[in-house]
């Protein structure tokens, strides 16, 4: 008498339920499952950036998910990631990227974008919106106040003005409006409750005094060169493990604090200012 394995008559209905499983994750994973109002609103920012041939892959044809430089929830076919970098694309930033109301990244950087950083870029009206890169462009006027993202990247615009007042309340983790034209008291960006990592304010026509600032916990990167920032360094330089830092081209004074990581740097990380000393520049008197 022959017996027969119980396992080995489901291993067909198995395997054919593993390939419905695969061809689903599949089907999601190459862009099948792509929201409609998503891929249109995706097809007007395409007209609003000249329909650029970089973004030929951008058509009614192809789901939207698997277009370049989009990126969606697997579950829900909502897009998440928008980007569009470095195409030399000479447009304002497309006003149907408010409609994209998922989006978590945004990425125009490098392009010729012209006009204002519109109000919608931002946890308002984009509500999982973390990170934001504007950088290499050619955005004029203020920050709007609502561009107030964990991950923002600015730098290398035409932007002026303050940074805006509500940015001493916002949750940053990287900030990075250098080679702008910004003016103004940045130390809001600073403080010991916060969580930012990276602060770069490079290049700009900012003014405050750098000695009263409370550096926050995580700050590994200080680049404020090329302002007009006075005081003192603060002590608490001496202790932290940097990856960057530059406070040269200021109006600072007194002794460098003097630690492992802030002797990693030369003298051009310090100077010229008003009169800082101690090592890397002259002794103090």
């Amino acid at each position: 008498m022959q017996l027969t394995n119980p396992g080995r008559r489901n291993m067909p209905f198995l395997v054919g339920v593993a390939v419905l499983v695969l061809a689903a994750a599949a089907a999601r994973a190459d862009g099948a499952l792509c929201d409609k109002s998503d891929k249109a609103a995706l097809l007007a920012v395409k007209a609003a950036l000249g329909n650029h041939p970089d973004l030929s892959g951008w058509n009614s044809t192809a789901p939207c998910c698997a277009w370049p430089g989009i990126s969606c929830d697997a579950a829900t076919g909502r897009v998440t990631e928008l980007t569009v970098f470095a195409l030399n694309i000479s447009a304002p930033v497309p006003a149907a990227i408010a409609n994209l109301t998922a989006l978590q990244t945004v990425n125009l950087a490098y392009n010729r974008l012209y006009g204002r950083i519109p109000d919608f870029l931002g946890p308002r009206a984009l509500p999982g919106l973390a990170f934001l890169r504007l950088d290499g462009n050619r955005l004029d006027g203020p920050i709007p106040p609502t561009a107030a993202v964990y991950d923002l990247s600015v730098a290398g615009n035409r932007l002026a003005g303050p940074l805006p007042a509500a940015f001493a309340g916002a949750e940053f983790g990287s900030v990075d409006v250098a080679d702008n034209q910004l003016t103004g008291d940045a130390s809001a960006l600073f403080g010991a409750g916060k969580r930012v990592n990276s602060v770069r304010l490079s290049r700009n026509r900012f003014a405050f005094d750098l000695g009263r600032v409370e550096l926050p916990g995580a700050l590994d990167i200080l680049a404020v060169d090329h302002n007009m920032i006075y005081g003192a360094i603060p002590a608490a330089a001496a202790a932290r493990r940097w990856l960057a830092f530059d406070v040269s081209y200021n109006n600072l004074c007194g002794p460098i604090p003097q630690g492992r990581y802030t002797h990693r740097f030369g003298p051009k990380h310090f100077a010229p200012n008003k009169c800082l000393c101690g090592r890397p520049l002259a002794p103090c008197s």
